[in-house]
């Protein structure tokens, strides 16, 4: 407890930020979206990124455990712990370079996705990772978890999508990551101090045990469980195409905080779809709809989204969504799969629909779609798939479901 006191006060002599050591601080901050609580011994919210150094060497100075944070919208209780945590959500929040032609975006963590994509609207462009939680979750938290989204058959996982990172290291010392040639590796390597000491110690994990990572890591690439070190193995890909570089910032996106805290994020972004349609395809029950997911996905979707009876059910006990699924569906069936579509005209996209209901036609699917070309009633659609989670945490009684599994995954011919 000395230890802890002391390092708080050394800190607060270190910096502009603030420290919070209140307790009604520690207890707003000892939970986040997940089931979980863990008070923290402090809060301290950095105003620039010397504050964030500071906190981190002086941290390792005194063996104080750190966690970094955005908006904690998690929900395997990934923001919490006891440590001091670092919010950045409240000054590290700025978008600090745009690049339209080379098609990156340079921002802080704690700029949320929502509002970064509203500044890359106007550009034609968008960050192609769309978790549900976009309206709140920061960036630092969205590369941390290795977030993905409806989208993800076209955009994969954010490590797809992180290019370069300004990062600090668990001594204090800064690190700038990002793609590195084979040729120009080994002067990296030679650097001196910890970053040097990772070059070469991720290099030799990586190729040393390139069996044993293969082995061991999901055939399927949606998934964020562990660390990327099936990045830095050559020929290693699992569907969705990668950067053959050296790029320790692939290994950050997904770490959960624990390697490098980060204070500058170099992103790729991607070009908004010029139209988009939705074709709502019913189904009478959960094993077909699932059954017919690999079926489906031949037709070259941009997304597929299931409300399951559940969400439907939810949905209709509340008159505003209950008028929305009035909208687009049809009857009273089991669940609905949501297949988006992407096209440069309304008939392209109208064509693309039907190709999918012959196709379904063709396999033997009995289903009945209802097509949403109007960006109106697709955003019906969109709001209604939205806010299941909301909905069920809405549930009223001591009975309700408890989220402590961020996302579950397994290859589409499994489900």
């Amino acid at each position: 407890v000395q230890n802890v006191t002391d390092f708080l006060a050394d800190l607060r002599l270190r910096v502009k930020g603030e420290l919070r050591t209140d307790t009604y601080s520690r207890i707003l901050y000892s939970t986040d979206a997940s089931i979980y609580q863990v008070m923290p011994h402090a809060v301290f919210i950095p105003q620039n990124s010397d504050d964030v150094q500071a906190a981190v060497t002086l941290a390792a100075e005194r063996c104080i455990p750190i966690v970094p944070r955005t908006a904690g919208s998690s929900l395997a209780g990934q923001a919490i712990g006891e440590a001091l945590i670092i919010d950045f959500s409240r000054h590290l929040d700025a978008i600090l370079e745009l690049n339209t032609e080379e098609h990156w975006v340079r921002v802080q963590p704690g700029i949320v996705l929502d509002e970064l994509n509203l500044y890359l609207k106007p550009h034609g462009l968008q960050f192609g990772p769309d978790p549900a939680s976009s309206n709140r979750a920061a960036m630092g938290g969205i590369v941390s978890n290795n977030s993905t989204g409806s989208h993800s058959i076209m955009y994969g996982m954010t490590a797809d999508h992180v290019l370069e990172l300004e990062t600090f290291l668990s001594d204090g010392s800064c690190a700038h990551l990002g793609p590195i040639a084979d040729d120009a590796l080994s002067q990296y390597q030679k650097k001196s101090g910890l970053e040097g000491a990772l070059y070469r110690g991720v290099a030799d994990l990586s190729q040393n045990n390139a069996k044993t990572i293969l082995a061991g890591t999901p055939k399927h690439w949606r998934r964020c469980g562990g660390y990327n070190l099936d990045r830095f193995i050559d020929g290693a890909s699992f569907g969705y195409p990668r950067d053959p570089r050296f790029n320790l910032a692939k290994l950050i996106s997904g770490s959960e905080g624990t390697l490098a805290v980060m204070t500058e994020l170099k992103l790729g972004v991607v070009d908004l779809p010029k139209l988009t349609g939705l074709a709502v395809v019913h189904f009478d029950s959960l094993y077909e709809a699932l059954s017919s997911v690999p079926i489906m996905l031949s037709t070259q979707p941009s997304a597929i989204e299931l409300l399951d009876n559940l969400g439907l059910t939810l949905c209709r006990g509340v008159p505003q969504y209950a008028r929305l699924l009035s909208t687009f569906v049809d009857g009273n069936p089991d669940c609905v799969l949501i297949t988006e579509f992407r096209g440069e005209t309304e008939a392209e996209l109208r064509s693309k629909v039907e190709t999918l209901k012959q196709t379904l036609i063709r396999q033997g699917v009995e289903t009945r779609t209802v097509s949403a070309i109007d960006p109106v009633l697709q955003q019906n659609v969109w709001n209604a798939r939205k806010v299941g989670l909301g909905l069920m945490m809405s549930i009223k009684g001591d009975y309700k479901p408890i989220p402590f599994i961020e996302d579950a995954a397994v290859p589409p011919e499994h489900l």
